[in-house]
């Protein structure tokens, strides 16, 4: 064995692969039943297979060539597991581009947590993927409950930081910042396809209205965006924003 294959850096708690943080578009995600354990010491559990398309390797313990790559995960109700720190680390992310008054549960504006963007929603939408294990940078590990030795400890565990069209993970995005990140590269119909998915232009009424507009309308966003020399449109009718 070579010696520089032997190391007691980035040790994990289990096996997940020379991945620590990528983007990769989200295939699609089925799941399938396990069984653990054997006669009444067995359990079991449903496993959710997160698999990633177009990979764009960020960090890695060696180098990986392969575009896919699948994060394995057991399905639980509770948020301090694996799989509840994940889909708390996407809720944070999703949920800080509803406005305000739809997050206030005191507002007839509020829109249930039920009723909000899930993961099944960002399938096709490019995620950046973090493995939080405190090494090198990355995220510290999570304090998840051990259902062995039924007690709290810190573990390694996937999260995710960014999700595209939404936001990065701690950032507060404006929904005109939204807006002219949509448009960028897209035709008028693309755009308002998007635009109007978005909750955080949809929660801007005047920023809707602008959207809204026809095509020959000056004040329209996408004219106002050329007019003000924020965008340029080519010849086939994409817009693109000048750097």
């Amino acid at each position: 064995m070579p010696e520089s294959t032997v190391t007691t850096r980035n040790l994990v708690d289990t096996d997940v692969g020379p991945l620590r943080r990528f983007t990769g578009i989200l295939a699609n995600m089925p799941t399938e039943k396990r069984v653990f354990g054997e006669g009444s010491n067995s359990r079991e559990t449903i496993q959710v297979q997160l698999n990633f398309k177009d990979i764009e390797v960020q960090e890695a313990t060696e180098p990986y060539h392969f575009p896919i790559f699948t994060i394995r995960l057991s399905l639980s109700n509770r948020k301090k597991s694996r799989w509840g720190a994940f889909g708390e680390s996407y809720n944070q992310i999703v949920d800080q581009h509803y406005v305000a008054a739809q997050l206030d549960p005191t507002k007839p504006e509020y829109v249930k947590s039920t009723e909000r963007m899930d993961l099944e929603d960002s399938i096709g939408k490019r995620l950046g993927i973090v493995l939080a294990d405190g090494e090198d940078g990355r995220p510290p590990q999570t304090l998840l409950y051990d259902g062995r030795s039924q007690v709290e400890r810190p573990t390694s565990c996937w999260q995710v930081y960014s999700v595209q069209d939404i936001g990065v993970a701690g950032t507060t995005t404006s929904a005109i910042d939204i807006a002219m990140d949509l448009l960028n590269h897209k035709s008028l119909a693309e755009f308002n396809i998007a635009a109007l998915k978005n909750p955080t232009i949809r929660g801007d009424i005047a920023l809707l209205q602008a959207i809204s507009k026809p095509v020959s309308a000056d004040d329209s966003f996408s004219n106002t965006m050329v007019a003000s020399g924020i965008f340029t449109k080519d010849g086939d009718g994409v817009y693109h924003r000048v750097t």
